[in-house]
């Protein structure tokens, strides 16, 4: 009898390790592998590990603004502590202009993707999704498995044509994840009516024979504000309105998109017309601006001289503010080439803009924490 028992026992014990065997190999491990293309998207939600629909998600590192531009602000329960640290300073963020609620939202990491496992655990409404750049920071395998939480990894791009496929992708794939597919699509025709309609002006203005006017921009924002030696190789608001510029990208003296350009190579440059990234404005009397208005050297610029400096909206804060690009790229254009947008006014376009991207036209409401000098010829005797 206690043969049998033992015999029943283990039998018993044996089956259930093959029932148990049999049950694990069918569902397919968890996997923490952030997801970076469509196909993985799919797979995974087939499997069950990523919802169907997506109600809460965390934005990080430079993400927030494509969430916006795809109508999904709703969906968002916490984001990074660059978009806390700038109350005050909407100004850099058209996003953050048209929703201040995020100002009050949860905090679900540190700037630039340095997310915090722990506290998206412990949010009242963690999210479903984590929408991550794929610039750096806490690394988003690991994120996933101390959270449980799907990585969406997307590249942060610019919109001008060499980086535009990735750009592409990477929206087209937040649109997907969440249901905003239709919407991602209306966001890159705009895009590319927009640059379309700039473009076919500037090469209108090319068949008159004049020489194109030699212009440079500086106070470009890179991690941080700058002063006038700020610039940027392939600065995107001059490839799409096709600007001659003396900071090419190709040139030995270009390490790197943005660059710091010697005072002196400037003065020999001695461009005809000169664009300010209003970023500068953030160093004070230490700006852009202010040494325009006081650097002797700066001020036997002929542009300078000849009062042909303009201002532009800050067109990178926490990485690139694509409605900003789009509107420089109008005034640059403007500016430049004065009788092919005779029909456009760069504010209302900028409004127009805004209100397509970000929901709301809140143009006047970053022109005043700019002093008003958004979009204008600068005034540099004050």
């Amino acid at each position: 009898m206690m043969l049998f028992r033992s015999w029943f026992w283990g039998a018993l014990f044996f089956l259930l390790i093959c029932f148990t065997g049999c049950m694990w190999q069918s569902r397919p491990a968890k996997p923490v592998e952030p997801i970076r293309t469509l196909a993985q998207l799919n797979e995974y939600r087939r499997n069950g590990f990523v919802p169907e629909k997506i109600d809460r998600i965390f934005c990080s590192g430079g993400t927030l603004r494509l969430v916006v531009y795809l109508e999904g602000a709703d969906k968002v329960v916490a984001v990074d502590t660059h978009e806390h640290q700038e109350l005050g300073q909407s100004y850099k963020k058209a996003y953050l202009a048209a929703h201040p609620e995020f100002y009050n939202m949860p905090i679900g990491g540190e700037k630039r993707g340095r997310d915090n496992p722990e506290i998206l655990l412990n949010l009242k409404n963690p999210p479903q999704l984590i929408i991550k750049a794929d610039s750096g920071g806490y690394d988003p395998t690991e994120l996933t498995r101390r959270t449980g939480i799907p990585v969406l990894l997307i590249p942060l791009r610019s919109i001008t044509a060499v980086h535009r496929e990735e750009f592409d992708i990477g929206l087209r794939l937040v649109g997907a994840a969440l249901g905003k597919s239709e919407r991602a699509e209306a966001v890159l025709e705009f895009f590319d009516r927009e640059m379309s309609d700039i473009k076919l002006r500037t090469q209108k203005d090319e068949t008159s024979g004049r020489s194109k006017p030699l212009a440079y921009v500086g106070g470009v924002s890179y991690n941080g504000s700058h002063a006038f030696h700020s610039t940027e190789a392939g600065y995107p608001p001059f490839v799409i309105a096709d600007v001659n510029c003396p900071v090419k990208e190709n040139e030995s003296i270009i390490g790197k998109q943005q660059i710091v350009i010697a005072k002196e190579k400037i003065l020999e440059w001695d461009p005809d017309i000169l664009f300010l990234d209003l970023g500068t404005l953030y160093l004070g009397e230490a700006s852009g601006l202010a040494e325009l208005r006081t650097d002797s050297a700066y001020r036997s610029l002929k542009a300078v001289k000849a009062g042909d400096v303009y201002s532009l909206l800050p067109n990178n804060f926490y990485f690139e503010n694509h409605d900003a690009v789009l509107i420089n790229a109008w005034f640059v254009g403007k500016t430049l080439y004065p009788e092919q947008f005779t029909d456009i006014d760069p504010k209302k376009k900028a409004d127009e803009i805004f209100t397509f991207l970000v929901g709301k036209p809140v143009f006047e409401q970053l022109n005043a924490e700019l002093d008003h000098l958004a979009l204008e010829k600068l005034e540099l005797s004050k």
